[in-house]
C-alpha cells in the first residue's frame, strides 16, 4: 500500500487529464462539423493532434531533463487549458487546427512527466499492480468524461469550460505533492529498422493499432450523431454513448486477452482480436441502420477486439528484446503508433463520406483489421515464437507513455 500512497497524486492527475481528454475527443469533431468542416478535413485536423503528440513525445525527455517533472507538467497543463478556452474565442477551423497540434504536444508532455515519475517512484515488486491500476483509472476516466457534456451543443461554451476545469484540477495533486521528483530519464532511442528486424509483427500490429483506432475514434462522434438519432442528449449524448461502448469493450477484454497471450503465440491472439474487430466493423459498415441497442453492442465488440491488442503487440516485441532494451523498444513502438495515428484520421475522414454507403468509416476499419489478421498469421508461419521461458509476462500497456517504459515492470 505504501507504493500506492506514494503515487496517488500522479494517478489522480492522470484521471483528471483523461476526463478532459474524453470531453475533447467528443466535442472537437462535433464542433468542427457544426462549423461546416467536412469529415475529410476533420480527419486531417485529428492527424494534426497526432503530429503534435509525436513531437511532444520526441521532446519530452529533454524537457524533463531541463526543467523537471513538476514544471513540465504544470506548463503543459496551463498551455492545454488555455488552448481549450481559446477554442471558444476563435470558432474557426484553422485556429482549431493549430490548437489541436498544441494540445497533442501538451498531452504528450503531461503523460511523459507522470509516467516517468511513476516508473522511478514505484518499487519493482509493486510496479505491475500499480501500472495496471494506473491504466485502469485512466481508461475509466476516458469513458466517463464525455458524459459531463452529454446534451450540450457542440459549440456551447460549457463543454470547453468543463475540459479546462479538469485540466486545471490535474495541477493540484502534482503541484501540492510532498514527494520529491525522480531523476530525469536517460533512455536512448532505438532505430526503427532495428526494431522492425527484431519484431516485425509487433511493429505492424502497433502501427495498425494507431491507424485503425485513432482514425475510427476521431470520427466516431460524427458517426454516432447519424447512427444513434434517438439517443438522449442529442449529438453529444450519442457520441458519449458510442465512445463509452467502444472503450468499455476494450477495457473488459484487455486483461483476459493479455493473459491468454502469455500461454500461446501472441501473434495468434492479435489475429483473433483483429478478426473480432473486423467482424464487428463489417456489421456496422454494412448495416448502418441497425437499432440503437445493436449498434452499441457492435461498438462494444469492436472495442473489445480493436482497443485491446496494442499491449499484446508491445509484449511480443519485448519477448524478443534483451532486458536492457525494453525501455527503448517501448519508446520506439510508441512512435510507430503515433505515425499510424497521423495517417489514420485522414483515411477515415475520406472513407466516412463514400458515395455508395453510410458505413464507410467501419468498412475501412474492417478492411484494415482483416489485413492485420492476415499479416499476423503470415508472420506466425514465417517465424517461430520465442521459447515460453524467454517470454516476459503481459502487462497492461496503453499508448500514452511519451518517454520511456520505466513504469512497466518488464523494464527492470
Amino acid at each position: 500500500m505504501a507504493d500506492y500512497r506514494n503515487v496517488w497524486a500522479l494517478i489522480a492527475a492522470a484521471a483528471f487529464l483523461q476526463l478532459g481528454g474524453g470531453i475533447l475527443g467528443v466535442v472537437t469533431p462535433l464542433g468542427l462539423e457544426t462549423l461546416g468542416v467536412s469529415p475529410g478535413l476533420i480527419g486531417l485536423i485529428a492527424a494534426g493532434y497526432a503530429m503534435g503528440f509525436m513531437a511532444g513525445a520526441y521532446t519530452a525527455s529533454n524537457a524533463v531533463l531541463a526543467f523537471g517533472n513538476i514544471r513540465v507538467f504544470s506548463a503543459a497543463a496551463a498551455v492545454c487549458g488555455a488552448s481549450v478556452l481559446f477554442m471558444q474565442l476563435a470558432l474557426d477551423p484553422w485556429g482549431w487546427t493549430a490548437v489541436r497540434i498544441i494540445q497533442g504536444g501538451a498531452f504528450a508532455w503531461m503523460f511523459a512527466s507522470i509516467e516517468c515519475w511513476l516508473g522511478a517512484t514505484v518499487s519493482p515488486k509493486s510496479r505491475g499492480s500499480v501500472s495496471g491500476f494506473y491504466h485502469l483509472i485512466a481508461k475509466v476516466a476516458l469513458v466517463i468524461g464525455p458524459f459531463f457534456v452529454a446534451g450540450l451543443a457542440p459549440l456551447d461554451f460549457r463543454p470547453y469550460l468543463w475540459c479546462a476545469i479538469f485540466l486545471c484540477l490535474s495541477l493540484l495533486p502534482v503541484c501540492l505533492t510532498r514527494r520529491g521528483e525522480p531523476p530525469p530519464p536517460t533512455s536512448e532511442r532505438m532505430a526503427l529498422r532495428t526494431l522492425f528486424n527484431m519484431a516485425p509483427g509487433a511493429v505492424v500490429a502497433v502501427f495498425l493499432a494507431g491507424l485503425i483506432n485513432s482514425g475510427t475514434m476521431a470520427l466516431l462522434p460524427i458517426y454516432a450523431g447519424v447512427a444513434l438519432p434517438e439517443a438522449a442528449g442529442g449529438a453529444t449524448g450519442a457520441a458519449a454513448l458510442a465512445a463509452a461502448a467502444a472503450w468499455s469493450g476494450g477495457l473488459i477484454s484487455q486483461w483476459p486477452a493479455g493473459r491468454f497471450s502469455d500461454h500461446v503465440d501472441r501473434r495468434l491472439v492479435i489475429a483473433v482480436m483483429a478478426g473480432i474487430a473486423g467482424f464487428a466493423a463489417l456489421v456496422l459498415g454494412l448495416f448502418p441502420g441497425l437499432p440503437t441497442t445493436w449498434i452499441l453492442i457492435a461498438l462494444g465488440v469492436w472495442g473489445a477486439g480493436s482497443l485491446s491488442f496494442y499491449g499484446i503487440g508491445v509484449a511480443h516485441a519485448i519477448d524478443r528484446a534483451d532486458s536492457s532494451q525494453i525501455s527503448r523498444v517501448m519508446t520506439g513502438l510508441l512512435f510507430v503508433w503515433a505515425v499510424g495515428s497521423v495517417v489514420g484520421p485522414p483515411l477515415s475522414g475520406l472513407a466516412f463520406r463514400l458515395p455508395f454507403t453510410d458505413g464507410g468509416l467501419f468498412l475501412l476499419a474492417a478492411i484494415l483489421s482483416t489485413v492485420l489478421t492476415i499479416s499476423m498469421l503470415w508472420r506466425r508461419a514465417k517465424r517461430q515464437e520465442p521459447p515460453r521461458d524467454a517470454q516476459e509476462p503481459w502487462n497492461i500497456t496503453l499508448p500514452t507513455m511519451a518517454t520511456t517504459g520505466e513504469i512497466d515492470p518488464r523494464a527492470d
